[in-house]
């Protein structure tokens, strides 16, 4: 099963990248993620290992199997007792603009446990990822009208 949402944000796409990939902040900007921890410390990347807790759902750990910082492109990837999940967040310059962002982030479900748990749970992903996306939005724009730094330091 295939969830996704698109959102856009007042914000240029540097700015959001850098807060997007501050995977241990996500909990301070969206009530979507009520812990978030990269396995190990370090930064995120390509083969880092994040953990992450949603509201009404388990505890998940998730292997970044694609990370392009140049194209802002993150993809997250779990799998279980018969199933697997992916989130694909692919983050672009709105066309004709110099600071606007579009955020799409895609969420797919499959396998024999997989499908009918992603059937069961659809509405409450939707909304943890519908969340995020505004969440981020409201965050990044904050921020950029306030004039402080993505990552503050």
């Amino acid at each position: 099963m295939r969830c996704e949402i698109a959102v856009d944000i007042d914000s240029c796409p540097e700015h959001v990248w850098a807060v997007l990939i501050d995977l241990g902040r996500w909990p301070r900007w969206t009530t979507a993620v009520r812990e978030a921890t990269l396995v190990g410390g370090g930064t995120l990347g390509l083969g880092a290992v994040a953990r992450l807790r949603a509201p009404r759902l388990p505890e998940r750990t998730w292997h970044v199997r694609d990370f392009q910082p140049r194209r802002h492109r993150l993809a997250l990837h779990g799998e279980g007792l018969g199933g697997r999940a992916s989130v694909r967040f692919v983050l672009s310059r709105v066309a004709g603009t110099a600071s606007r962002s579009r955020l799409v982030v895609t969420h797919e479900r499959s396998g024999w446990v997989g499908t009918p748990v992603a059937r069961v749970t659809a509405r409450t992903t939707e909304a943890h990822l519908r969340t995020l996306g505004d969440d981020l939005k409201v965050h990044c724009e904050t921020r950029r009208r306030a004039g402080v730094a993505a990552v503050p330091g």
